[in-house]
């Protein structure tokens, strides 16, 4: 089986928005030291700081000409307060259709790149009109090449936004802005050696503009304090290059302003399957070490991801043979959460980066908007990465967990709406803790899964169950005596890549230590048969189940028995 697409599609994703380690500005501008607050107008304010106490620091300017401050500390920082804003926060697409299907595409499909010349080869991939292709095509006065030059690829029956020249130059405008805007700086605190270290504070970063919080020698210590990242444009980027350690407080980065999804940029990938606007907000965490998230039974902090992407990476790049070795998020206490509203939000790790999470408690969300889960060229929220846990708890709602190698040892997992935890390499392996499968969820991929439902199918390999309680719920069907549907009504347990032209032959065993109860208190009196509760892709797999094992109702009684051939037999009363 190959590695799942998904994991492909993130990695790329972060050739497109790169994680950087925090760099130095240009030195050229004058340094002075911080005073108690003020207002920052257009242009670089750079300041020295070993302590910020208090005060309000508000920029005036924000966009494609931005007030940027940077703060640095040449031997740690320690933040105790203050509050960090931007005065009036520009939407550099206020008025511009941004929706799939509903944007004006800009992609020159005619000619895919500049023509060659001694000093600038073309680029690959498709460019960006210029104002004046947009002119020429508008004065041609052809409707059909007017239609075809400009309406969304994703259009698939959607009325697009009414082409004229001028809104086509407007939305040509503010692709071109938010580039130039994401690439520069609103804040930028920094410790040069040494730990930077929030204890409270303040930190408001709406804007297009990107924003840095960094530790380049040392360790980034988040006690307390809340930061709200939010405006699109470019990402957040929190770096402790030795370690982070997230004991307090909360930061949120959210994709969407008063309801509307925010513009991260039009995509620069150049692919026409691709001409449309990206939406949302990132959050960058960067570090060499470890990322510790609260302390065994204090109430740990709030991290939250909304409408984006959660980017993790590495500060510094491993040289020749001297590979780094595995790194955790090791999550203790309160939260992270996924929300997916607008759009999917997901975890996306740097290419070749060794991490896995552990969770020995707090709370792991991952959750999608019903919509998403309708709309066929949508993904489903995503937690990307091999995941251990022993403890707490793991909510999916419309959501997958996906990671190579996988284990479930301990705590609860909770899967609702349609959802899904299931290890495309290696094997998901359960052999403690508590499963909780609605009727419309998987343990493993979801069975009958395609692009049809989702762009990033999902697939499972090797799938070992030894313990651990697994429980799940009927939902009646509409129809009395309508068959009980794995996935309808019922949630199941599946091995398998759901494409008939690979051959993965994933083994599914469950064993004696298992524990299944099902609920199904919802079924009129009777005796039931769910065919292939736990199973293979047809003819190709081993489905190991050495003996019957009982199902028991909520309260322990037996109900029935999962048999030697995944089917489930139940004996309602």
């Amino acid at each position: 089986m190959t590695p799942h697409g998904s994991v492909l599609v993130l990695s790329l994703a972060l050739a497109t928005s790169p994680l950087v380690a925090a760099t130095a500005g240009d030195a050229s501008s004058p340094v002075a030291t911080l005073p108690d607050g003020g207002e920052f107008a257009v242009g670089t304010h750079r300041f020295t700081a070993a302590h910020v106490e208090g005060g309000d620091f508000v920029r005036l300017a924000d966009g494609v000409a931005p007030a940027s401050v940077e703060i640095t500390g040449h031997d740690g920082l320690v933040i105790d307060g203050g509050k960090f804003t931007t005065a009036q926060p520009i939407d550099l697409a206020r008025g511009i259709a941004l929706g799939r299907g509903k944007s004006i595409s800009l992609y020159n499909k005619v000619h895919p790149g500049p023509a060659d010349t001694a000093d600038a080869p073309a680029k690959e991939g498709f460019q960006l009109y210029t104002p004046e292709q947009v002119r020429e095509i508008f004065a041609s006065g052809d409707a059909a090449r007017i239609a075809k030059a400009f309406t969304s690829a994703d259009a698939k029956g959607v009325a697009p936004e009414p082409l004229n020249e001028a809104s086509v130059l407007a939305a040509l405008s503010a692709a071109n802005d938010v580039v130039r805007a994401r690439e520069q700086t609103a804040w930028q605190l920094t410790a040069e050696n040494g730990d930077l270290v929030v204890n409270d504070g303040v930190f408001d970063f709406h804007s297009v503009n990107g924003n840095v919080i960094a530790a380049r020698q040392g360790k980034l210590v988040w006690n307390g304090g809340g930061l709200l990242s939010r405006g699109g444009g470019g990402e957040t980027t929190l770096q402790g290059t030795t370690g982070i350690e997230l004991l307090g407080g909360s930061i949120s980065s959210a994709g969407a302003v008063n309801g509307t999804a925010s513009p991260i940029y039009y995509d620069p990938r150049q692919r026409l399957d691709r001409d449309r606007w990206t939406l949302g907000k990132y959050l960058a965490v960067v570090t060499d070490g470890d990322i510790n998230v609260g302390r065994s039974g204090e109430r740990g902090p709030e991290l939250r991801v909304s409408d984006g992407m959660l980017q993790i990476g590495r500060a510094t790049k491993p040289v020749g043979a001297d590979e780094p070795g595995t790194q955790h998020i090791n999550l203790r206490s309160g939260a992270i959460s996924l929300d997916g509203e607008h759009r999917s939000t997901l975890l996306a790790l740097e290419g070749g980066f060794d991490i896995v999470t552990v969770i020995s408690g707090g709370t792991l969300n991952v959750t999608s908007a019903q919509s998403l889960i309708d709309t066929p060229t949508e993904s489903p929220s995503m937690w990307n990465m091999r995941t251990v846990l022993e403890d707490g708890t793991i909510n999916l709602d419309n959501a997958q967990l996906v990671g190579p190698d996988s284990a479930l040892k301990g705590g609860v997992v909770n899967l609702t709406g349609v959802s899904a935890i299931y290890s495309p390499t290696g094997a998901l392996t359960i052999s403690g803790g508590t499963v909780n499968v609605g009727a419309q969820s998987f343990i493993g991929a979801i069975k009958g899964d395609s692009k049809a439902h989702s762009p990033y199918p999902t697939a499972q390999q090797d799938l070992v169950i030894s313990g651990g309680t697994l429980n799940f719920r009927i939902a009646a069907p509409a129809a009395t005596g309508a068959p009980l549907l794995v996935g309808t009504h019922i949630g199941g347990i599946f091995a398998g890549d759901n494409n008939p032209a690979k051959q993965g032959e994933p083994t599914l065993s469950i064993g004696k230590g298992t524990r299944i109860t099902v609920d199904a208190s919802a079924l009129p009196g009777g005796d039931y048969r769910i065919a292939n509760f736990a199973s293979v892709d047809e003819g190709d797999g081993t489905l190991a189940i050495a003996a019957a094992l009982p199902v028991r109702d909520p309260v322990g009684a037996v109900i029935g028995e999962l048999n030697t051939e995944g089917h489930l037999d139940l004996k309602v009363k």
